[in-house]
């Protein structure tokens, strides 16, 4: 398992439904995260067949802010101004649980990358960040689970839960040419990190691990 940490200033993880104001899903999608991966790793098949992931975080400040946006299609050049919603001072903590083979790789990759790294849309950088490979270790009363983060719950129908539900892709669908044809959607539920942590059995010594693929 794969412990990577994440610091950016400014994050954006646009909720593709809803139109104006351009709002942000509160933690990265699962979609996001695969995109990222494959990326980094030269477009592995790294997918959500092969590879689980657990998201949690946090952010100082949330704003409202307005952007000017060009939209080119085949007839004309459109501009507009879009109020968009930004996530300040973020942390991301994702858990990582592939084949070996694939969880060498990723730290292989982030090892020898060079370039700008970006989360997200092309102007939210990765300012920092740490990779580690850690023991996932079931929840004793001795450990010290950091509560001030937010975490994704895969939402399962007729329990309850405390938090917010949001439906989003957890990875995109591709043909034997990997050739986008579809997106796999999820359900998950968005709650603080005290608010779970009677209910989520696993953690890596610090971080709750809660697995939503």
């Amino acid at each position: 398992m794969l412990r990577l940490e994440i610091y950016q200033e400014t994050a954006h993880f646009r909720i593709a439904t809803i139109g104006n104001p351009y709002l942000s899903y509160l933690l990265p999608p699962p979609s996001t995260i695969y995109g990222f991966l494959r990326k980094m790793t030269n477009y592995e098949s790294i997918n959500y067949t092969n590879t689980k992931l657990s998201i949690q975080g946090r952010y100082e400040a949330v704003s409202l802010e307005k952007e000017r946006l060009v939209l080119e299609t085949k007839k004309e050049i459109k501009t507009n101004i879009i109020p968009i919603q930004k996530l300040h001072n973020a942390k991301w903590i994702i858990h990582i649980n592939s084949s070996q083979d694939f969880e060498n790789k990723i730290k292989n990759a982030f090892g020898s990358f060079s370039g700008v790294l970006r989360l997200g849309r092309t102007e939210d950088l990765i300012i920092d960040y740490a990779i580690i490979e850690i023991k996932e270790k079931t929840i004793e009363n001795n450990i010290n689970i950091k509560e001030d983060y937010f975490i994704y719950r895969k939402w399962e129908k007729g329990k309850d839960f405390k938090g917010q539900l949001f439906s989003m892709f957890l990875d995109s669908e591709v043909d034997e040419n990997k050739k986008i044809i579809g997106y796999k959607p999820i359900q998950l539920i968005y709650s603080s990190v005290g608010n779970v942590k009677n209910e989520i059995k696993t953690c890596d010594g610090g971080y709750l691990v809660s697995w939503i693929s």
